[in-house]
């Protein structure tokens, strides 16, 4: 995995509003629910577990493991990509850095979150 750890900040749970894979970016929805995080959107952590709508959902901030969406450097700037995974920024919200890379879509990357 790169040399790196995860080390997550803030954890914290909100039901999930619709059925979401680990490691994925996720925002709030208006009824106060995890949802993926829209392409190139903000974002206030990662799933950590998987979740059916409705169930509980685990999110974490800080260094996290994310799926990448494509092949992504040590350094460079992370947006959310389709599907709520890693993607380097071209122009989105940053919502992170790099600190590991990734070869391609399906692997793991570390992103130290911005928020």
């Amino acid at each position: 995995m790169n040399n790196a750890y995860e080390i997550p900040n803030l954890r914290f749970s909100l039901p999930a509003g619709e059925d979401i894979a680990r490691r994925r970016f996720i925002s709030v929805n208006s009824s106060g629910e995890g949802v993926i995080a829209t392409a190139a959107g903000s974002a206030i952590g990662v799933s950590m577990n998987q979740a059916a709508d409705g169930e509980v959902l685990e999110i974490a901030d800080g260094i996290v493991m994310v799926e990448a969406g494509g092949a992504i450097t040590p350094g460079a700037g992370i947006e959310v990509g389709t599907g709520g995974k890693a993607v380097t920024n071209t122009g989105g919200i940053g919502v992170g850095t790099a600190l590991t890379g990734a070869a391609g879509a399906g692997n793991i990357v570390a992103v130290k979150m911005l928020n």
